[in-house]
């Protein structure tokens, strides 16, 4: 048999080298609409039950505005939880949450990020923080009593801000260890590892959140892998709790049960604060 000629193994391994080379360069473009799939946000129609909110304006201190949601709490003295909302949706889809915790008696602040909800600027890891301290800054000076609730990628936000904030609790629906670890489960043959930039290391930081955790997800979530919340579980080292909703997918965990965890789990710190 004849041997192929050095050009020809040069060439093959050229065509080799490029193609790994463009696999890299596709998840490097890709993983900013993965991760921020904006044309997808752009066409999805907002809940009208948001507007039941009154509409505030919020500045970034790198100076954008946003347009956010706010229900005080019915007590003067109540705590107010901020919601912030996963990658493929505006704050308008969490809307059914935040009714159910007014009718509990909380306030409510639905945060919103640049690039969502008709806002400017464009979504990054950095930014997304930013716009997460000004719609804290702006709870802080309505009451000292929040409550941080992050959803997917809203759970990278809330992470983050609890280690900034002195807040009285933190939840976290369906959240992931971090996106490199969730873009090892989509591209298992690319070292996506170290190709990821914005990166929401939520196992990493959580070890610093000193206020109590709840962390709540679905048993056939099919974006995040249910694993991941019991290893973010076993990182905590504030008062933790777990709780895992039989059925419920990635979008679906707040109804088929985790509305009845969450507001649990604040009851039970409403009851602990309330003097002896």
């Amino acid at each position: 048999m004849k041997r192929p000629s050095r050009l020809a193994l040069l060439s093959t391994a050229g065509v080799a080298t490029l193609g790994i080379g463009s696999a890299f360069a596709a998840v490097l473009w890709l993983q900013g609409r993965l991760i921020y799939p904006l044309e997808k946000i752009r066409g999805l129609a907002p809940n009208p039950a948001a507007d039941h909110l009154e509409r505030v304006t919020l500045k970034t201190r790198d100076g954008l505005a946003l347009a956010v949601r706010y229900k005080p709490p019915d007590d003067p003295d109540g705590r107010v939880v901020v919601l912030f909302h996963g990658n493929g949706e505006d704050l308008s889809q969490r809307v059914h949450i935040a009714h159910d915790l007014i009718a509990a008696g909380y306030g409510v602040l639905l945060a919103e990020y640049r690039g969502y909800g008709g806002n400017a600027g464009k979504p990054r890891e950095a930014g997304l923080y930013a716009d997460g301290r000004a719609a804290i800054e702006f709870a802080l000076r309505q009451t000292p009593r929040l409550v941080l609730h992050g959803y997917s990628l809203g759970s990278g936000v809330a992470v983050q801000l609890a280690t900034e904030f002195a807040i009285e609790a933190l939840v976290l629906e369906a959240p992931f260890t971090s996106i490199a670890d969730v873009a090892v489960t989509r591209f298992p043959r690319l070292p996506v590892r170290w190709l990821v930039r914005d990166r929401y290391d939520n196992f990493r930081k959580i070890g610093a959140v000193r206020a109590p955790v709840l962390i709540y997800g679905g048993d056939a979530d099919s974006v995040i892998p249910p694993q991941q919340f019991a290893q973010l579980h076993s990182a905590v080292r504030a008062p933790r709790r777990l709780a895992v909703v039989g059925g419920a997918d990635h979008v679906d965990v707040w109804t088929k049960g985790g509305a009845g965890h969450v507001l649990r789990f604040l009851g039970e710190i409403d009851m602990r604060a309330q003097p002896a």
